[in-house]
């Protein structure tokens, strides 16, 4: 039995959804004829990787959170996303050495459509999502219920932004590499953040690399 894992962010980690799932995001405001503008998309994009209902409070306050996570995931999948390059080529290598896990702000309904049409749900033996648990990314309490399948000494968390991703890797006292494939943070500002230069890569693509050794 494999007792080493590796928990995995969903979207701009291992989908390519990053600045396309926040220019989707805008769309749906403006279906719903909610007011944006530059500042507002500023500030979303600053706290992406958070659970979307805190996104959307955030950005309006008295809106509707239920109607627009639905119009959201009925648009999200209708419109599937695709992993980046060389991602399922990794999970293959992955696979074989740890135990692979999911831990995404999506709730369940989107994100086993997303790794369905990509056909990556056989590669992971537990996907946490957000209805999964009353704790959201970055609580470190988010990520419990993987902690219970695996020690967080024998775990690594992978993820591509500083306020979803690092923040709960150092919370929960968890390894963490972080990928600049999202497009949503930079290699600065993890830097700046504290994550450590040798832990940010490119993509999911360059861990069997580093850590197949």
């Amino acid at each position: 039995m494999l007792n080493k894992g590796i928990c995995f962010d969903l979207d701009g980690t291992l989908i390519d959804s990053g600045p396309g799932g926040m220019v989707q995001f805008c769309k749906v405001a403006k279906i719903l004829n909610l007011p944006i503008n530059a500042k507002m998309e500023a500030r979303i994009k600053e706290m992406w990787g958070q659970h979307p209902a805190h996104l959307i409070k955030a950005a309006w306050p008295d809106t509707d959170i239920a109607g627009f996570y639905k119009q959201w995931g009925d648009l999200d999948i209708a419109e599937p996303w695709p992993v980046f390059p060389g991602t399922t080529e990794a999970l293959e290598k992955l696979f074989q050495h740890f135990q692979l896990s999911i831990l995404t702000s999506r709730n369940i309904r989107t994100a086993i459509p997303q790794l369905r049409h990509n056909n990556l749900l056989s590669y992971f033996g537990f996907i946490l999502a957000a209805d999964s648990t009353s704790y959201k990314k970055p609580h470190p309490k988010s990520i419990d219920p993987i902690l219970k399948w695996i020690t967080k000494e024998n775990l690594i968390f992978v993820g591509d932004t500083v306020e979803g991703d690092w923040k709960l890797a150092q919370a929960a006292g968890i390894e963490f590499f972080a990928v600049l494939s999202g497009g949503m943070n930079t290699r600065d500002k993890f830097l700046s953040a504290g994550v450590p230069e040798d832990h940010i890569i490119n993509s999911v693509s360059d861990l069997p690399g580093i850590l197949l050794k």
